[in-house]
């Protein structure tokens, strides 16, 4: 193959794979060549590539030494011969002879393009590994491409991630060809490829998602503190505000709960609790209960066991504990305290629940 065809097929070649680096491929080249003569002759020791990608130029000399008698035709070559090459060469000097590269590839096509394409395959998986290393701790936006029993693969450009089953959310149902946000959590390689864990489940997507739908978020002005999930269920999301006309709790909601809703649909519908975040423990756990309305001093602090009994009227008791005790558990895990939830009477004794 003409060298300008061997450039422009790289190019062609470079262009559909989106590969920006092209010097491994040129290396591949090289390797490729060599390898096809090492197949062919057994020794490469006296071979020498050129390459000018910009000059469309490749070039295979082959280094033989002057003598009187060759005895090795791959390495010598006779005083008369050299001079047809070069006039003025001598017995013990050496030259170099252009190869013909249409009959290397007419020989060994199928090595060149063998070495060549192991080193093309490994440049890309490099630079997929690189691109995506650094996106680690982010949100992608991906199309489902295949749904197995322990794994759904989503196609991200030109890679694959890979969404296990505990990173997914519980009974959500994927579809090939539909678009779901994940977020990266891990990125690694393995002999053949580079692995792009995703997760379904990790609180960092949770908060990526509201600061696409919260400017407040996104600029800073409100901060996130702690988010704790029930993947596809429920969470709770504890934030502040440093400035003082900015409502952290409402800014978030939304009017009607526009903002928050829009979160949880692309979550498969979790209900997200938005919680004001205080450095007064009480005040923090009292709304942690939420949508319970408690009273900061119904909470009863024992630091040392790090526990706060909470005493709630009647008719928020059964909010406040939530179905299966799933909103005082994430209660629990919001604060760090171990909640003692009692329904608030005269003795305090007719019911409780203990997370």
């Amino acid at each position: 193959m003409p060298a300008g065809k061997i450039f422009q097929a790289i190019d062609i070649y470079c262009k559909e794979r989106e590969i920006k680096k092209k010097d491994a491929i040129y290396n591949a080249i090289e390797q490729g060549i060599l390898a096809a003569y090492k197949r062919a002759f057994g020794n490469i020791q006296n071979i020498r590539v050129v390459m000018n990608p910009h000059m469309r130029l490749l070039k295979v000399y082959e280094a033989k030494k002057v003598v009187i008698t060759p005895q090795n035709d791959g390495t010598e070559i006779s005083l008369e011969e050299a001079q047809k090459i070069k006039p003025n060469v001598e017995i013990g000097d050496t030259v170099e002879i252009e190869l013909n590269l249409n009959k290397l590839d007419r020989i060994l096509a199928d090595v060149v393009k063998q070495v060549v394409m192991q080193h093309i395959h490994k440049n890309y998986q490099d630079e997929i590994f690189d691109e995506f290393k650094t996106r680690e701790h982010t949100m992608v936006i991906g199309e489902v491409s295949k749904v197995t029993p322990s794994r759904v693969y989503v196609k991200i450009n030109k890679a694959e991630g890979i969404l296990p089953q505990d990173e997914q959310i519980p009974n959500e149902h994927y579809q090939v060809g539909e678009q779901i946000h994940c977020y990266i959590f891990y990125v690694y390689r393995s002999k053949r490829e580079p692995i792009i864990m995703l997760s379904r489940t990790h609180p960092n997507l949770l908060k990526t998602l509201m600061e696409l739908e919260i400017p407040e978020l996104a600029q800073g002005l409100i901060e996130v503190k702690k988010i704790v999930r029930e993947a596809g269920i429920r969470a709770k999301v504890s934030v502040f505000s440093t400035e003082p006309k900015i409502d952290p709790v409402g800014t978030c909601i939304g009017t009607k709960g526009s903002r928050i809703n829009a979160v949880g649909k692309r979550l498969y519908g979790e209900k997200i609790d938005v919680i004001r975040w205080s450095d007064d423990i009480a005040s923090y756990i009292a709304n942690s209960l939420s949508p319970a309305k408690v009273d900061q001093t119904d909470v009863k602090i024992d630091q040392n066991c790090h526990l706060a009994t909470v005493l709630v009227n009647p008719q928020y008791f059964s909010l406040a504990i939530g179905q299966k005790g799933l909103n005082v558990k994430l209660a629990a895990r919001l604060t760090s305290f171990k909640l003692d939830v009692l329904q608030k009477n005269e003795s305090h004794e007719q019911e409780n629940v203990s997370l």
